[in-house]
């Protein structure tokens, strides 16, 4: 059942997405027992060798394992959680009920080249031949599964190709064998450190102000341009109005979904192709009716609770024409991961809990991994996500701590991702202010969007020549009337049949009949 391999463990205990690591030495230190069989299906399981008498203690169903390139890594349910195999997740006690199962069951497995299926066709596990193409794609064509089951690296009849330098060439492609590596083949010190500031969720008047606050059209990058963030927009709450004005004033607007729904997994494990059109160009046609934002100007998607729905996240992308995706967390690593295109597979493993990377090669789609964060000897994806105990000093030190590992190392771009609750606390909101004034006295610093970012590596350029790179300029864009937000938004209360109570709706354009929702964007009746 297990195949037993010599597999070198690394501890890594998670407690909510805090992250710190142990060496095996420490381990040893602590006294860890035997070693953990590698269970090499690209899935997280429990260790197959506990004791009997343990598997239903708290601190043993917490536990859970991944094997990659024969490495186990192990972490740990934060106090109060365990671990669910089945579902994959960390979960309270009265909703877990496998602690006694090692693995989640295998899926049945394809024949793939049986002799009986024609050129450019494989088998299910039954024997049907279908087209290759429809292996791995996120949808189930196969009557027992098996095309959707093996859909790891190793297995993948259609898996992304490792990294070919000398095929993946800039404007469109970008790959490098361990993806540290510098585009353009310029050095660190001759190009500028891009900074991103992200928020996520709703815009509306519990954050509008804050936004207004830290976009100050005297917070300039060396070039004279003011800085600018990334808004990820999901539907519910939001005031378009106030979307219309970030994006009149030169922010990006890009997508998070129309429900946000949960439970988090869903996205990843449950959600259907159909699913992921449905809630990210949903909120792309919902944003450019009553925001007025231009379609072409939604570029990037950010997945809900950041967790990435594999194939069929991208391959919506690919279908619907977004540019790049912001959800996938890297590992930690020093000198930090710059930005890839999808052609090739990712340099780096898919290790973060809950989410379920592309596994597929999607050309001209982006990514822009989120480089985590160190923070007092956890790791964390966003700056929210880190320990909420920390002084306002120690946040300004963890941010410029964080900074100099990309600014003094190969400029990877630096990302700063936040829900605006953050800043409720005044100690960091004084901060980060701080922290951005800091190092807006460098000449080589520059806080852009995530498309700029985009736009810079398809076209590398020296921080020297930086106002030959059109995107990162500001000259004023022309708006026609209806595209500039009012002063007055209307303030529509709308039925809704889905969420059977009514919502308010803020925007410019007229009232429509229904709160839109998903398959009904412009809410008609």
């Amino acid at each position: 059942m297990y195949e037993n391999k010599e597999c070198a463990t690394r501890t890594t205990h998670i407690s909510n997405i805090y992250i710190t690591i142990f060496s095996a030495n420490t381990l040893a230190e602590k006294g860890k027992s035997g070693e953990v069989p590698c269970i090499d299906d690209n899935k997280f399981y429990r260790n197959p060798n506990a004791p009997s008498h343990s598997i239903w203690s708290p601190t043993e169903c917490a536990k859970y394992f991944l094997c990659l390139d024969n490495e186990v890594f192990e972490f740990k349910c934060s106090q109060g959680l365990l671990f669910d195999v089945s579902r994959q997740i960390c979960d309270f006690k009265i909703n877990v009920d496998n602690c006694d199962v090692t693995s989640d069951a295998q899926p049945a497995k394809p024949l793939l080249k049986n002799g009986q299926c024609e050129e450019e066709s494989l088998a299910c596990g039954d024997g049907t031949c279908l087209p290759a193409l429809y292996f791995c794609d996120g949808s189930v064509d196969c009557h027992d599964g098996s095309d959707e089951g093996w859909c790891d690296m190793r297995s993948n009849i259609n898996a992304a190709p490792i990294c070919d330098t000398q095929k993946c060439q800039l404007p469109n492609c970008w790959c490098s064998e361990d993806g540290t590596r510098i585009p353009g083949n310029l050095t660190a010190l001759t190009i500028p450190q891009m900074i991103t500031i992200t928020f996520e969720d709703a815009v509306n008047a519990d954050n509008f102000e804050l936004y207004t606050k830290i976009f100050t059209d005297d917070r300039k990058n060396p070039n004279g341009c003011p800085i600018k963030g990334t808004f990820y927009i999901s539907h519910q709450y939001t005031n378009y109005r106030d979307v219309q004005y970030l994006w009149n004033t030169g922010h990006e607007i890009a997508a998070h979904s129309v429900t946000h729904r949960g439970p988090e997994e869903w996205w990843s494990k449950n959600a259907t192709i159909e699913d992921w059109f449905d809630e990210m160009v949903g909120i792309a046609n919902i944003i450019k009716k009553y925001a007025a934002v231009r379609i072409g100007d939604i570029k990037g998607v950010r997945a809900p609770f950041l967790q990435v729905g594999w194939n069929r996240q991208f391959l919506m992308m690919l279908e619907f024409g977004f540019v790049y995706d912001s959800s996938i967390v890297a590992p930690f690593s020093d000198p930090p991961f710059w930005p890839y295109t999808l052609d090739y597979r990712l340099p780096h493993p898919c290790v973060h809990a809950g989410q379920f990377c592309p596994t597929r090669s999607y050309p001209d789609i982006w990514e822009l991994p989120l480089n985590q964060l160190l923070a007092n000897g956890y790791m964390c994806s966003t700056v929210d996500s880190c320990p909420s105990n920390l002084s306002g000093e120690e946040i300004y030190k963890m941010l410029m701590l964080n900074f100099k590992r990309h600014y003094l190392t190969n400029r990877a771009p630096f990302g700063l991702h936040f829900h605006a609750s953050w800043f409720r606390n005044p100690l960091y909101f004084f901060a980060f202010n701080k922290f951005v004034d800091d190092l807006l006295q460098l000449d080589d610093v520059f806080f852009v969007t995530s498309h700029q970012v985009v736009e810079w590596m398809r076209k590398p350029t020296p921080t020297s020549e930086i106002e030959k790179l059109a995107p990162w300029q500001c000259a004023k864009r022309h708006f026609e009337p209806y595209e500039t937000a009012c002063d007055l938004p209307n303030n529509c209360k709308l039925p809704s049949k889905v969420l059977k109570s009514y919502r308010y709706l803020h925007t410019c354009f007229e009232c429509p009949k229904q709160y839109p929702w998903l398959r009904n964007e412009f809410g008609i009746e």
